[in-house]
C-alpha cells in the first residue's frame, strides 16, 4: 500500500467479514506487534460518547497534555478516527501503520474484521508516537468491543443507555446496559450520566462485584440555559458556554468534568475544555444566512434530544436519512411535531431504498437535488440535516463546496 487510498480499499474489502464479537484476535495482534499499554480513558455510551471525547481532548489539549484519540465513525475525513493533537493521523503514517498490521495480520490465526484492523493500527501509531495519554471511544457495546482490550485505564465512562444495535446487544435496555458495562476494570472508577434508576442499580452491582467505584455526574450540573448557546453551570464553577450546542451537552460535559477532577487537571483546564470543545455533525451550525444545522441523531434517544433543542428554533425544515435497522416511524413521529420533515436515501449498505420510503408514506426527496433548489430559495428559517451519521458527513462535504461558515 502506497496511498491513502490503498488503505481505505484494503480496510473495505475487510467489512465483508462483518461483526465478529471478541477480544482474542486484538490480543493476538498486540502481543505480535509487542505493544504496550498507554495511559488511557475509556468512553462508552449510546449516545453522547463522541461528545464527550471531545470535551475530554479539549480539556487535556489545555491542560499541557499530548494527547490520541481514537473515534469512529469519522464526519469530514477518515483520518479522524486516529488523531493526535486533535490532528488526524497524517497519509504517511496512515499507510506505513496499515503496511506493519496487514502483513502481521496476514500471519493471524483467525480473519480480522475492518474495525479490529483500524483499532490495531491506532495502538501501533500510539505506541509509536507515545501521548500523554489516549482517550477510545468504543465502536459497538463495549464488553466485546474491540478497544476494550484496555487492562487498567485510568477511567471508564458510561454517558447513556438506549435502543441501539439490538440485534448484537440485546432485545432490553437491561441487555445492553450490560454490555456497555462490561468496559468496568477492577479497582477502575466508572463516571455515568445515567438517569434510569434500574441501570444505576445494576451498575452499582457490577461496580461492587469489579470493587470499582461508580460516580454520578449528573449532581455537578446545577443549572442549564438552552438556547442558540448552551451555557451550564457546573458544582464549584462560574457558568461556562459549552462549545457543543443541546441540553444534553451539559451532561456530557459533566462526565468530561468529572473524569479531568479525578485525574487532577486545573480548573482552568476544564473551563477552556468546556468552551473550545469541538465535535463535527453534533448540532454543527455550518451556515448562518441561510440557516444550516447537521445533526447525527441516529436513533431514537438522539432525536429526543435534538427535538428538544429544536423546540428553541423558528420555522425548520428537517431532511433526514434514517439507516434500515433504526426505529424510522418514531423517529420521524418526532420530528414532525417540531419541524417539517423530508426524507431521503444515500450510497450506503444499511440505508433504506426510495422504494421502501414511499410505500412507508415519507416525504421522499433526491437529497442532492432538493439541497440545491433550498439553498436557492430557503422555504425555511433553519434547515436541520439528521439521521446516519454517516449522511451527515456526505451532506457536509457536498455542501462545502457551495457555503463557508459566517
Amino acid at each position: 500500500m502506497e496511498t491513502r487510498q490503498d488503505v481505505l480499499e484494503w480496510l473495505n474489502g475487510q467489512l465483508r467479514f462483518g461483526i465478529k464479537p471478541g477480544l482474542e484476535r486484538i490480543e493476538w495482534m498486540l502481543n505480535a506487534l509487542q505493544i504496550e499499554e498507554l495511559p488511557s480513558i475509556h468512553v462508552a455510551g449510546t449516545n453522547g460518547k463522541g461528545s464527550t471525547v471531545a470535551f475530554l481532548r479539549t480539556m487535556a489539549l489545555a491542560e499541557g497534555l499530548n494527547v490520541g484519540t481514537f473515534i469512529s465513525p469519522y464526519i469530514i475525513q477518515f483520518e479522524e478516527r486516529i488523531m493526535l493533537n486533535g490532528e488526524p493521523i497524517r497519509e504517511d503514517d496512515l499507510v506505513r501503520i496499515a503496511n506493519r498490521v496487514r502483513d502481521c495480520a496476514s500471519a493471524s490465526p483467525e480473519t480480522l474484521t475492518e474495525f479490529e484492523l483500524l483499532t490495531v493500527m491506532a495502538w501501533l501509531y500510539f505506541h509509536e508516537q507515545q501521548p500523554d495519554l489516549v482517550i477510545w471511544e468504543v465502536g459497538l457495546g463495549g464488553r466485546l468491543d474491540s478497544t476494550n482490550v484496555l487492562t487498567r485505564p485510568l477511567a471508564t465512562v458510561v454517558t447513556s443507555i438506549g435502543h441501539d444495535h439490538q440485534g448484537i446487544l440485546g432485545d432490553t435496555l437491561e441487555e445492553i446496559a450490560l454490555e456497555k458495562f462490561g468496559i468496568m476494570k477492577r479497582g477502575v472508577p466508572m463516571f455515568h450520566s445515567l438517569t434510569d434508576e434500574r441501570l444505576i442499580a445494576l451498575l452499582k452491582r457490577q461496580g461492587e462485584a469489579m470493587d470499582a467505584s461508580i460516580h454520578d455526574v449528573t449532581p455537578l450540573v446545577t443549572s442549564i440555559e438552552d438556547g442558540t448557546d448552551t451555557v451550564v453551570t457546573y458544582d464549584e464553577m462560574k457558568s461556562v458556554t459549552l462549545g457543543l450546542t443541546g441540553h444534553h451537552q451539559a451532561y456530557n460535559g459533566a462526565c468530561a468534568v468529572a473524569v479531568a477532577r479525578h485525574l487532577g487537571w486545573k480548573a482552568e483546564a476544564i473551563r477552556a475544555g468546556l468552551e473550545a470543545a469541538q465535535h463535527p455533525g453534533r448540532y454543527e451550525l455550518i451556515s448562518r444566512q441561510p440557516r444550516i444545522v447537521l445533526d447525527g441523531a441516529h436513533n431514537a434517544e438522539g432525536v429526543a434530544a435534538l427535538v428538544e433543542q429544536l423546540k428553541l428554533e423558528r420555522d425548520v425544515t428537517v431532511l433526514a436519512a434514517i439507516l434500515a435497522d433504526k426505529d424510522r416511524g418514531a423517529m420521524i413521529a418526532s420530528l414532525q411535531m417540531v419541524a417539517d420533515v423530508y426524507e431521503t436515501t444515500f450510497d450506503f449498505p444499511r440505508t433504506r431504498t426510495k422504494e421502501s420510503l414511499i410505500a412507508d408514506g415519507a416525504r421522499y426527496v433526491d437529497w442532492q437535488d432538493w439541497l440545491a433548489a433550498w439553498l436557492e430559495t430557503p422555504k425555511s428559517e433553519t434547515l436541520v440535516v439528521t439521521g446516519s451519521l454517516y449522511f451527515i458527513s456526505a451532506v457536509r462535504n457536498h455542501l462545502a463546496k457551495d457555503i463557508q461558515k459566517m
